[in-house]
């Protein structure tokens, strides 16, 4: 294997490893595991994943004002 290939691999499985983190640490919020969140949290700021950029590019549900009858 190349270099190349060998990095485009350990990206794969970087991305692979936050991803899996995320839904971890979606888990423990959802269920309320406030200490297990706090782990997560470290070990996704161990790889450099930010708060920010992991909701990058989603888009965000926007509550509408409601509608008025016109008279």
């Amino acid at each position: 294997r190349s270099a190349r290939t060998e990095r485009n691999m350990v990206k794969e499985v970087d991305a692979s490893y936050r991803d899996a983190l995320l839904r971890e640490r979606e888990g423990y919020a959802r269920f309320g595991r406030d200490d297990r969140v706090a782990v997560v949290d470290a070990e996704l700021k161990r790889l450099g994943v930010s708060r920010g950029s992991v909701h990058q590019g989603t888009e965000r549900a926007v509550r509408s004002k409601p509608e008025t009858r016109k008279k």
